[in-house]
């Protein structure tokens, strides 16, 4: 109880949360204060993400019934800056390029990996994915493929496509122009779900018709209502907000490019 407690305190945002407060009742705050307390609250609760998620989400068209083709798992969940800090400074004392450090957008290709072992597609395809900084350069996709052969695939049920892919819509320009002279429609797009929305309107927009699958689901928010933690400022809600306002403001800029 009592370490419940302390991690409970020494949240600094619901710290900082808590001088407002004090700061409140000891002066008499303009209006523009007062929205800008409502405003860090709302976007500092894990509630309010929640809530985002729940109302952006779209429905699967997965057919479990289905043997698919295709399934294009869009690239994340490698933790590229690992690797690329440990081929720079050398820190470690094993070699970094015998194991996997994956982040939760991992849950994309474990679900397309787990799909092809259980004969629900004939091959994955994942965009050749190489983030960049000042400390190099790493190929995540030769990194995504040798785990799925470890745990099951055959080489050539992983497929990588396209080069040096950027973004959600560059993937999806280059795996139309990879797919152009295959015969078939019977391909199933897979990413996170908060992702799902702006990745399969981008997809729609290059002609290509898949069905989806979302992973990373959320609970429903009524579940969450349930929660305290969930109406208590952290930095967790403001990083729930801040994929929020990504995802949201990503759909519109991408809409009025005419994108979408």
């Amino acid at each position: 109880m009592l370490q419940e407690l302390v991690k409970f305190f020494i949240n600094p945002v619901l710290q900082l949360f808590l001088v407002i407060l004090v700061f409140i009742q000891q002066k008499r705050p303009g209006k523009f204060f007062i929205i800008f307390v409502l405003y860090f609250y709302f976007s500092s609760i894990p509630l309010t993400g929640t809530l985002f998620h729940q109302l952006w989400k779209v429905e699967d068209t997965y057919d479990k019934d289905t043997t698919y083709d295709f399934a294009v798992v869009l690239t994340g969940g490698v933790s590229s800056q690992w690797y690329l800090k440990d081929s720079v400074k050398n820190t470690l004392s094993f070699n970094s390029h015998n194991y996997f450090m994956f982040n939760h957008a991992a849950e994309r290709f474990f679900k397309g990996i787990d799909l092809v072992i259980a004969g629900q597609v004939d091959k994955l395809l994942y965009g050749n994915y190489v983030p960049k900084s000042n400390l190099g350069s790493f190929d995540t996709s030769e990194l995504v493929k040798k785990f799925a052969i470890q745990n099951g695939l055959y080489e050539d049920q992983f497929i990588i496509y396209g080069h040096n892919v950027k973004n959600t819509l560059d993937e999806a320009i280059q795996f139309k122009n990879h797919m152009k002279n295959e015969k078939t429609d019977n391909i199933l797009l897979i990413t996170s779900q908060s992702h799902m929305r702006r990745a399969h309107g981008l997809f729609k927009k290059q002609g290509i018709d898949l069905d989806i699958l979302s992973v990373q689901k959320r609970q429903l928010f009524k579940d969450d209502m349930l929660q305290i933690v969930n109406f208590v400022p952290s930095i967790r809600g403001l990083r729930s907000t801040k994929s929020s306002f990504y995802e949201l403001f990503g759909f519109v800029g991408y809409f009025f490019k005419g994108k979408l």
